[in-house]
């Protein structure tokens, strides 16, 4: 003779149950398993857009990077045609100041002979005046 356990009912109560049944206890762990794939996949699918828009900000950032660097050779090109410039009028000013030197040098120079030759006309002019000589006009020679 074959002795059946009898198997607990979807309605019986299991036997470490406190008044709540198997079926309903299954239905909850069903509703917290389902809630918490539903979760999963919430977060998966938002990791996957939130991965997707780090990687447009990589790009983004890496396109400013090599921008910045193009900037930066293009100021430092700039920086170097500046400074030759600079370099250039500075060593024209220098040219220049020089050149006023020297005129102003010469002008003393020339200032200095046309008070010597003022004082050597006065001194002639006090000669004639003294010895009542009358410079006579240069002659023109007479022409073939």
């Amino acid at each position: 003779m074959e002795t059946s356990t009898p198997s607990p009912s979807p309605e019986s109560p299991s036997p470490s149950s406190t008044g709540v049944s198997w079926r309903s206890r299954w239905a909850q762990r069903l509703s917290w398993l389902i809630s918490a794939l539903s979760g999963t996949l919430e977060i998966e699918a938002e990791t996957k857009r939130l991965k997707q828009e780090n990687a447009k900000l990589d790009a983004m950032i890496l396109q400013t990077k090599n921008e910045t660097k193009q900037i930066e050779k293009e100021n430092e090109q700039r920086k170097r045609e500046y400074e030759q410039r600079k370099k250039e009028h500075e060593q024209e000013i220098e040219k220049l100041d020089r050149m006023i030197l020297q005129t102003r040098n010469e002008t003393k120079q020339i200032e200095k002979e046309n008070d010597r030759l003022h004082e050597l006309e006065s001194k002639i002019d006090g000669l004639f005046l003294k010895y009542d000589i009358n410079s006579p006009l240069a002659q023109k020679p007479e022409q073939p």
